[in-house]
């Protein structure tokens, strides 16, 4: 016993002065430390093969029920201090687990349909849009309001025979002659490559003259000139006579025009390249700022959808690898197991960018993020931020309709296809951050025309994945919660656009929740929006889950429940909210009944988004509230049926993934003492030692340790302990350790520890485990094997294997040093928190065999006083 008090005594010193050490730093280092052990954990993790390391001392974690050791964190708390102190993320961003027992849950990006060719509006034609294919010569019909308007664009009439080419001669003619070789073409439509080089380098001479201002000739006089030009089938020719046009600086119909010829080219994909030849796009953007989006609502139109065009040639095709890509992190499986193992994704880091980061996504083409660049430094964010100020403007006295409607969904079309290429491009980030606030107005002023606001919205939540645009729209998560109010409004059927809009909102608000404390706060007190909020999910769950839109809506607006109850205020409080405890049991219950008929990505998403959210908000529920009445439906009311729901999904459950979400439910769960006997009532004690006889040598690791930190918090009752013995769950504890220490796995021997901790406070089963002797003689040896401090110093060979080793150069040695420091240092560290539990175990299993010891001795010594007694009473 001395000899154990000495060891924890080193143990505890050793932690004494690694926190004077701390102390003394100065406070300009105090991120060094935990950079030092994040890397010593790292190595630790490398070596030695194990996936978890707690920095934790175990003295200091576990036990629900008290013990005399004060009170310990619980099995939840053990693996989520864990993977927060490795970084457990795609590229070590950030943590996958929040503090505190609660973690953020991530989806996919929404899916958006895709098109077959690059159209305005996409399927939907409404009545009074302008149409995505038109042809210019409906302009003949159109009266000139003023004298510089386009004349009729009038294509027919046979072409006169074209002059003798010589190029060299265009920049000694007048402008008049120009204007008359291009009437000479009048009317033109297939022409041959020479033809069409001899129109551009008239053209070009013709707005080389126009860029430089001369007065000495009339606009009517050369847009006369150009309306001939407008059907021709080149384009080349058509960019070529829209620059002329644009560089008059025309307004009006002429604007228009000349917007439509750029959109005609701009319309196939094969014509892109043509945009990076001249500065087209720049006069575009001049154009445009002498027009109003509620005066000249075409030309905006056919140049906002030219710049989508332009800017989103590839942003479909990022839309499906990431969710291809997904899928495929779904379904990946580890071929040592016979289940599949999903790879994890950082949660509070945005899909989109996870996916690019990790190497997954396509990235952008170069020319179309030159394009971008080009829009940006011209101004057309600014503009388009200046246009929509003017539509909500408008917006808010009378309710938008017709063109400048039509306006606004090409607008934000076109922002988001930027958006999409703005992490690369700093000061066009910044400047969509500037526009989130008029995006958000947009979406309220478009309020009942779903077509328009879906596309708000859905640029907003492509702008959510940017943790600068999520800063700004944080002010704003209620009033974004607002929008989802009147989406469900008069009941009815869900649109395939409605849900979309649904799905969306829930995404952002999600992206949002995930990253900002204050969102989570300021939206779990907004009445009205958690009322809508609540409204949805109702509605959305009374429908049967026919198609992916819905279940996509479900997901996302399920994760923003999940990660607003991070926060503990708002995940206590969520405990009694009315209806919501329904709305989880029911999904829980029903997704999981779906997914053992018909598998499919979209129904195991939502079940672990569901129990993503009953995760969190169960890790606030170890008490039973003290506000009653409970309110109806509220997860509180429903504690007994939600830990019967959950034995019977496990029961019946075949998924590995699927299983270890349903483990760390268990873990907050549990500490709640009546979850506790429900669950045992409904067979969750063989269940969990099921789970753990399969997976004891398995390759599931986090299972393993979400399922021991289960029994951790089952064995603190007491009723528990004897079926527990009966299930031979001493034996498997016993296995588990050794497993453990021979791997050298300092972080699940420390759970293990935990559990038999809890099993042996009982008398009766310390007793009986003593009297039968194997079990506890085994575990007494395996402690005290690796208590042994001297068992960790290297060998002797170490040093012969150095002299062995070539001469390297010192920057070499000393990185190689530097790296056996830290794994050393960190690897003492880890056996150093293993060592305070398992020696305050060892020494109870130690007292329990003297207890048992003396209570023996006792009774054979009473025994023997019996027989003294009988002979001298017969002598008496």
């Amino acid at each position: 016993m001395s000899l154990l008090l000495r060891r924890r005594s080193r143990s505890e010193t050793r932690s004494q002065e690694i926190r004077a050490e701390k102390a003394r730093q100065p406070e300009s280092k105090s991120d060094k430390p935990d950079k030092e052990q994040l890397a010593k954990h790292s190595h630790h993790q490398m070596r030695h093969n194990a996936p978890h390391a707690s920095e934790q001392s175990l003295n200091k974690l576990g036990l629900v029920a008290g013990s005399g050791m004060g009170r310990r964190k619980t099995s939840a708390e053990l693996i989520s201090e864990a993977k927060m102190f490795l970084g457990e993320s795609v590229g070590g961003a950030v943590p996958l687990m929040a503090t505190g027992g609660a973690r953020l849950v991530s989806t996919r990006r929404p899916i958006t349909p895709r098109e077959s060719g690059r159209v305005l509006y996409g399927k939907v034609a409404l009545a009074g849009r302008p149409p995505s294919a038109f042809s210019m010569r409906y302009l003949q019909n159109e009266k000139p309001s003023t004298p510089r308007q386009l004349p009729a664009l009038s294509g027919s009439g046979p072409a006169t025979p074209m002059p003798t080419r010589n190029g060299a001669l265009l920049c000694q003619s007048s402008t008049e002659t120009l204007i008359e070789l291009l009437k000479q073409h009048s009317g033109l439509k297939d022409c041959s490559d020479e033809t069409v080089q001899h129109i551009n380098a008239i053209l070009q001479e013709l707005y080389t003259r126009v860029r430089k201002q001369e007065r000495s000739f009339k606009r009517g006089f050369i847009l006369g000139g150009l309306y001939g030009l407008v059907e021709c089938s080149s384009p080349r020719v058509l960019l070529a006579v829209a620059r002329v046009v644009l560089a008059l600086r025309v307004t009006g119909s002429n604007l228009t025009g000349a917007c439509k010829l750029i959109f005609k080219v701009a319309r196939h994909e094969q014509h892109d390249a043509l945009f990076h030849e001249h500065d087209v796009l720049e006069l575009l953007i001049d154009g445009l700022g002498h027009a109003s989006p509620l005066d000249e609502p075409e030309a905006c139109i056919y140049a906002y959808g030219c710049i989508r065009f332009l800017t989103a040639s590839s942003a479909q095709e990022r839309d499906d690898a990431l969710n291809r890509n997904w899928i495929g992190l779904e379904g990946s499986g580890s071929s040592s197991g016979s289940e599949s193992h999903p790879v994890p994704i950082a949660a509070l880091m945005p899909p989109a960018l996870s996916a690019i980061s990790a190497g997954l996504c396509p990235r952008k083409l170069t020319g179309q993020q030159t394009l971008v660049s080009r829009l940006a430094r011209h101004g057309a964010v600014e503009l388009m931020i200046l246009h929509l100020q003017m539509l909500n403007e408008a917006g808010a006295t009378k309710r938008l309709q017709g063109p400048p409607l039509h306006t606004l969904y090409q607008l934000s079309a076109a922002m988001r296809a930027l958006a999409d290429v703005c992490q690369q491009q700093q000061r066009l980030q910044l400047q969509l951050q500037l526009a989130c606030p008029h995006l958000i107005r947009a979406a309220e002023v478009s309020m009942g025309e779903l077509e328009v606001q879906a596309n708000v919205v859905r640029t907003l939540s492509v702008l959510s994945e940017d943790s600068d645009c999520c800063a700004t729209l944080h002010n704003y998560a209620a009033r974004i919660g607002l929008l989802l109010g009147p989406s469900c409004a008069g009941g009815g059927q869900c649109s395939e656009r409605l849900l979309a809009v649904l799905s969306r909102l829930g995404y952002m608000l999600g992206n949002i929740l995930a990253k900002h404390e204050s969102a989570r706060i300021q939206y779990f007190h907004n009445d009205v929006a958690m009322e809508y909020l609540l409204n949805v999910l109702e509605q959305l769950n009374d429908r049967p889950a026919t198609s992916v839109a819905l279940l996509d809506a479900q997901i996302k607006l399920i994760r923003v429940v999940a990660n607003m109850s991070v926060n503990p205020e708002v995940g206590a409080g969520l405990g009694n909210v009315r209806s919501l405890g329904t709305v989880l049991l029911k999904l829980l219950s029903k997704t999981s009944d779906e997914l053992a008929k018909k598998k499919s990505p979209e129904q195991q998403e939502l079940l672990h988004a569901t129990l993503g959210a009953l995760h969190n908000l169960c890790f606030y529920q170890d008490k039973q509230a003290a506000v009653q009445p409970l309110a109806e439906g509220s997860l509180q009311s429903l504690i007994d049926d939600l830990s019967d729901a959950l034995a019977k999904v496990l029961g019946h459950c075949q998924t590995s993934v699927t299983k270890v979400e349903l483990a760390r439910v268990l873990g907050n769960l549990t500490r709640n003492e009546r979850a506790r006997r429900c669950f045992c009532a409904a067979g969750g004690l063989p269940l969990m030692v099921q789970q753990l006889t399969k997976q004891a040598a398995g390759q599931d690791y986090e299972l393993r340790t979400c399922a021991i930190g289960v029994l951790v918090n089952l064995l603190g009752d007491g009723e528990q302990r004897g079926p527990f013995l009966q299930l031979r769950g001493a034996e498997l504890l016993s296995l588990l350790l050794r497993g453990s220490l021979e791997q050298e796995d300092w972080f699940l021997a420390n759970i293990v520890c935990q559990a038999l901790w809890n099993l042996l406070i009982d008398g009766q089963c310390a007793a009986n485990l003593c009297q039968s002797g194997n079990i506890l003689d085994e575990v007494s040896d395996l402690l005290a094997d690796y208590l042994d401090e001297e068992r960790l110093l290297p060998g002797e060979n170490d040093k012969d294997n150095e002299e062995d080793e070539p001469e390297r150069e010192p920057d070499d040695v000393d990185a190689d040093v530097a790296e056996t420091d830290a794994d050393a240092d960190g690897h003492d560290a880890l056996w150093e928190d293993f060592a305070l539990v398992a020696t305050d175990l060892l020494e109870r299993i130690q007292n329990n065999f003297d207890r048992q010891q003396q209570s023996q001795t006792l009774v054979l010594h009473q025994a023997d006083n019996e027989d003294d007694n009988d002979v001298f009473i017969e002598e008496m």
